[in-house]
Formats: C-alpha cells, structure tokens, sequence
C-alpha cells in the first residue's frame, strides 16, 4: 500500500470514527477545567475591587502584571500574555530542540500526566478501531478494549518517556553545552546559527524516531496481541528501520498537515488584547477549535500508521 493511500485511508477511518476525537477533546477539557478554576480564584484574589480590574478590562496591562509575577509563584507563573496565540507553541517547539525536558508548577504538570494517561487508556479502543473498521463498534467495544491495554500502553508510556530522557540529558543538553563551548569566541551569527540548527536537527530526529517507535509499537500491541510492552517498542523500532521511505514519507506528510494546521491557527489567532466579551468568547473558541484539531490530527497519525503496518506486513485491512 502507497504512503497515499495510507494517508488518505487513515484519514477516511479518522473521519468515520471521529466520535473518538470527540471523547478525547472532553477528557482534555475535564482535565484543565480544575487548573482554570484554581487560576481564576487566584486573580479573582489579586484584583478584588480594585482599579485594575476595570483597567484590564480595556487591554492587558503589563505593569500590573509584573507585580502580580513578583507576588505570586505556583499555578499563577502560568498566566500572561504568551498564553494566547502562537507563543506557547513556540515556546514548546523551542523546548524540545533545545533538549530540555518539561517543566512548570507540580499542577501543570500533573494535568499533563493526567491527559497523557487519558490517551494510555483509550490508546488501545482507538487502535482496534482502526485496525478493524469493517467489524461492529460499539461504545462497550471501546472501553472493554481500553481497560484490556491500558497498562500495556501505561508501560509503554513508561519507556518512552525513558528514551526521551536520555535524548534530553545525553545528547540535546551536551550539545547545546559543546556549541556554546566553540562559539565562545566566535563573532559570526551564521556560524552559531547554523551549529545550533545541526543540534536541533539531531535532536528533532531522535525525537521523531523515538514518537515512531512508540505509535508502531501501540499498533503492534493491540494488532499483534503483544503483552510486552518493551517487545513492541523494539518491535515498533524494527518496523521502522524496515521501512524507512514509507513510515517517514508518511510522517512527513502528516508533520505537513500539522504544519499547516499551525500556520492556519498563527494566522487567526487573537492575541491578548479583547476588550469586549464577544471577541473574548472568539478567542476561546479559536483555541479550542485548534485543540481539536490537534486531537484530530494525532488520530490521523495513528489512523494512517494502522493502515500502513498492516499493509507492509500483510495483515487483513479493509480499504
């Protein structure tokens, strides 16, 4: 089967199933509803009655909030104007190049575990459903396959999240520590510029090769009826180097859309300065309709990878 086809199947299966995103986006929304309550009750505090208030609401005022900055630490260091638009995006894209692992306050990075183990979960019903889509889905079928892969998944999480480490703290780190030990004394931006661009490319195709072990290792669980987690992994490696044009000519493909998607949502999204409740509440739906289409395109990734493992190693599909 083409990488095309793949795409387009993968895509198609995404489509016919998209109640699947819809179940994903609510436990994302559960997820971050609490951290949003917590914030709200924290700037509820720092304003009160005051002047402020009536002040932000006709844009965002950055002396107040670099004393808000100055007094609150926690939950609150989350909150500012690089919150909306396309700067956290940067900001994480930056993150990952620069080998530096997640951080944040103990509560973010508790939600993100809490949406991490939400995919762990349904991780297995999503991979049946792909992988048989001429079969009858029902919404039993998908728990009943989710609970019989979660840990499986939670174990492979586990171990991906152990690659990643060790691509963070031995390779991106070092590296980045080497090229501010050779440029010290370099005066030519080009010359950093493009040693940090070596860097990131090394880093970001670890990284990809990691993300591809772990999606084809998920397939290879729920298609192969794997109980090792570090088998599929590996498994899901193999697969990979076995077909190198197809799995990376489909993730480029893919990384295309999304980047798409990301270009798209840069050109729309509203920055910080609403004054009115109508295009705060636009703003809102900008950013959730982005984070569906994130949860989509993950899907679509999953999808097309199901397509293809069980095309190249001629395992019954519907097409």
């Amino acid at each position: 089967m083409s990488i095309l086809h793949s795409f387009r199947e993968g895509g198609r299966r995404v489509w016919a199933a998209r109640g699947l995103a819809g179940w994903l986006y609510l436990a994302s929304l559960v997820a971050s509803l609490p951290l949003a309550l917590a914030l709200a009750m924290i700037l509820r505090r720092s304003l009160g009655a005051s002047l402020v208030a009536d002040n932000l609401r006709e844009g965002f005022d950055l002396a107040w909030h670099g004393e808000f900055a100055f007094r609150e630490t926690g939950l609150a260091d989350s909150f500012g104007p690089w919150v909306t638009g396309m700067l956290p995006v940067v900001e994480n894209l930056e993150g990952l190049l620069d080998g530096e692992p997640p951080t944040g306050d103990w509560t973010l990075l508790l939600a993100g575990l809490v949406f991490l183990l939400v995919w762990a979960f349904f991780g297995g019903g999503i991979v049946d459903r792909y992988a048989s889509p001429e079969e009858t889905h029902s919404r039993g079928r998908l728990f009943a396959k989710s609970g019989e892969y979660f840990f499986r998944f939670v174990r492979l999480l586990v171990i991906s999240a152990l690659f990643y480490a060790a691509v963070f703290r031995w390779v991106g780190q070092p590296l980045h520590r080497r090229v501010e030990e050779w440029t010290r004394d370099v005066t030519s931006e080009q010359t950093v510029l493009l040693l940090t661009m070596v860097v990131y490319l090394v880093v970001g195709v670890l990284l990809v090769l990691i993300s591809l072990a772990a999606d084809y290792g998920k397939i290879a669980l729920v298609v192969e009826h794997r109980r090792s987690a570090l088998l599929a992994f590996l498994r899901g490696l193999r697969f990979v180097f076995s077909h190198p044009g197809k799995t990376s000519g489909l993730y480029a493909l893919l990384l295309a859309v999304g980047l798409g998607l990301v270009a798209l949502y840069a050109g729309v999204a509203p920055g910080p300065g609403q004054r009115v409740w109508w295009t705060v509440l636009v703003a809102f739906l900008v950013g959730q309709v982005y984070v569906l289409a994130r949860i989509g395109l993950k899907l679509w990734f999953l999808s097309s990878q199901t397509v293809l493992f069980q095309s190249a190693e001629g395992l019954p599909t519907a097409s």
